[in-house]
């Protein structure tokens, strides 16, 4: 793992709503079912985004996460093996290989597992046989424990298989369907499946209570409703509504108090909207927010856009995206943004210190530029006339970032056909991004009146590596150190200026934010020689040590003697040859640590699952040497892995 390489754009992705007026479709499901009262009215749709996931042309379910607030997952029809899990304005966050083979995946869906408090994925390939057209008698469902996803993984989208896939075999007790609607029931863990057909659909349910990998069910039959050509369907988290669409039509039935769903869909469902064609020109999805507060669907088609219809019910205030404490730099801004939702829509008011700020009404205050008196305690209180709600953090403002200049290069080797010039690189070892929009830099004979000045939009973000580079550019400099041997990811600046070429015989360099006259990093370094650079020790943490070829990740520039680590602290992180011995007891597991690594132990009792957990063991070695972790061969542990950072 490269922490030097991690991307910082990112974001929980909520955008801002923008309806027209309630449109009232339910008021109540008549008399004897006082219980049912589910409120079932909507706006007009507003858009909360737009999925931007090139490989998601064919979206034909989504699903809101229990375990990651803000997250969706979503899937293309057919027989891609591949889940994407969407930040909710849907901007890709993940995406996981399912290791199954699939024949027509059609639906997903959320809810309880075998595990009580673990949320669980349901995929469901459904659909008709692709390969002849036809319908089938028997489908599979695949079943996964919901992996962590990180809203701020949308600057830089990860990618993996998921780990504990199970399959389930269910057979049509009464004929062959095509099928495209998957539900889950959250008060009984049913698995629940609406076939498509001309003139209404039939609603089958299975209980995976008990079953085993790849166990065969008949399933059961829970009743038919006069819903025609249904595409997609979900069940609300806390299971008292239920909505079938197809592309241009959507229902809701209400769930009286944890009655079966064969009771709820025996009584007359009620329209909903949806937006349907020319805008969702194939809508095979919809899914209920967690939180009651509406839902969203979205159709086929290249980056479709998120179509949200949030509750017109009246509601009091709740922080759909709430704050925490934060903190910034001195001369630098900062975002506070707090997203209630309710009905009526509420109205803000931020407090500083318990003081109200006046014009502050809106749902974000931005403080710039900061300074120390901007340091202290925030609320915003949102309100209705239902009720209101309130969110506080605190701010700290610190004096300045730590970031710190990481490998310079003053005295390039002879190459006369390969371009070359004087470069540094700067590394964050903040735990947010930080603005360099403005910020100035010169060698050590040089001052603030003829620095150079960054361009607006620059950032840098945790544990990232830029490269500046005099006169050349980014194409040119992968070209002189090779296209694999920088990070991909690597920011590379080029700049010019009368002055700011580095001294061979010693210099500096200096950095400053907009407002500050005091460097807020540097560095002095002497002679150098031709063709290598001063590096910074990730071990000791100190800067000038010459770069030696294998030490610290420094290798040799692709056209040219030059040696160096432009855009990184270490070379990537490579797998340990583990040896295991066994003595008096203990399982002594040996393995060779490479400097400024860090090595974690972990085990499980069974080689084909189960989830791989820490024993607590970790090692940072500081330097190049055989290291061993050591268990006790009673332990619960039968297999092992090491972990190198």
């Amino acid at each position: 793992m490269d922490g030097r390489t991690m991307s910082p754009r990112s974001g929980i992705g909520i955008l801002g709503f923008r309806f027209g007026l309630a449109v009232s479709l339910w008021s109540g499901i008549g008399p004897g079912h006082g219980a049912c009262d589910s409120c079932g009215d909507f706006l007009p749709q507003g858009s909360w985004g737009t999925v931007m996931a090139d490989n998601l042309s064919e979206a034909s379910g989504i699903a809101l996460s229990a375990r990651n607030p803000g997250v969706l997952w979503a899937h293309n029809d057919g027989s891609r093996e591949k889940l994407f899990a969407l930040s909710t304005n849907g901007a890709l966050l993940a995406s996981f290989n399912l290791r199954r083979s699939v024949a027509d995946v059609e639906g997903v869906a959320v809810g309880p597992g075998p595990v009580k408090g673990v949320s669980y994925l349901y995929v469901g390939d459904i659909g008709g046989d692709t390969a002849t057209g036809t319908s089938r008698d028997r489908v599979h469902v695949l079943r996964v424990p919901e992996p962590l996803v990180e809203p701020n993984w949308a600057g830089d989208p990860k990618s993996g298989d998921f780990e504990q896939v199970e399959g389930f075999i269910l057979r049509y007790p009464d004929g062959s369907y095509d099928a495209e609607a998957l539900m889950v029931d959250p008060l009984s863990g049913d698995v629940l499946i609406a076939t498509k057909q001309p003139t209404g659909t039939r609603v089958y349910r299975a209980s995976l209570t008990g079953a085993t990998n790849n166990a065969t069910l008949v399933s059961e039959l829970v009743g038919s409703v006069p819903f025609a050509e249904v595409s997609a369907g979900d069940i609300s988290a806390d299971g008292r509504q239920l909505a079938l669409r197809r592309e241009e039509f959507a229902w809701i039935w209400a769930r009286c108090d944890s009655e079966p769903i064969a009771d709820a869909l025996a009584r007359s469902g009620r329209q909903i909207p949806v937006v349907g064609p020319p805008e969702e020109p194939n809508g095979e999805a919809i899914a209920f927010l967690r939180e009651g507060l509406g839902y969203l669907t979205v159709s086929e088609g290249e980056y479709p856009p998120l179509h949200f219809y949030q509750s017109s019910c009246p509601l009091a205030p709740r922080f759909l995206l709430a704050m925490t404490n934060q903190s910034g730099f001195a001369g630098g801004s900062v975002q506070l943004t707090a997203l209630a939702v309710g009905y009526p829509s509420p109205a803000y008011q931020w407090r500083f210190n318990g003081q109200p700020l006046a014009g502050a009404t809106t749902a974000s205050l931005t403080l710039s530029p900061l300074a120390a008196t901007h340091a202290g305690q925030y609320q915003v209180i949102a309100s209705n006339e239902h009720g209101s709600a309130t969110n506080t953090l605190t701010l700290t403002v610190r004096p300045k970032p730590d970031l710190r200049i990481t490998e310079v290069q003053s005295s390039t080797a002879p190459s006369p056909n390969v371009p070359s010039a004087d470069w540094w690189e700067l590394t964050s070892f903040e735990s947010q991004p930080v603005d360099l929009s403005g910020w100035r830099f010169n060698d050590s004979g040089g001052g603030l009146t003829d620095a150079f000045v960054f361009g607006v939009g620059l950032v840098i973000a945790p544990g990232e590596s830029i490269v500046f580079v005099e006169g050349l550019t980014p194409l040119q400099f992968r070209a002189w150190w090779g296209i694999y041997n920088v990070p991909t990811s690597t920011q590379i600046i080029s700049y010019s200026g009368s002055g700011l070429s580095f001294g061979a015989g010693g210099d500096g360099v200096r950095l400053w934010s907009p407002l500050a006259s005091d460097p807020v990093a540097l560095v002095n370094f002497g002679a150098a020689a031709n063709g290598v650079t001063f590096n910074y020790d990730p071990v000791t943490g100190q800067f000038g040590v010459p770069s030696q070829v294998g030490v610290n990740g420094i290798i040799r520039a692709a056209a040219a003697a030059d040696i160096g680590s432009p855009g990184r602290i270490l070379a990537p992180a490579s797998s340990p040859v583990l040896r295991a011995v066994g003595a008096n007891g203990r399982l002594e597991i040996e393995f060779d640590a490479a400097v400024g690594r860090r090595y974690s132990l972990e085990g499980r009792n069974d080689w084909n699952g189960g989830t791989w957990i820490p024993t607590g063991d970790v090692l940072l070695a500081t330097n190049n040497a055989s290291a061993l972790f050591g268990s006790d061969c009673a332990a619960a542990n039968r297999f092992y892995r090491v972990l190198v950072e």
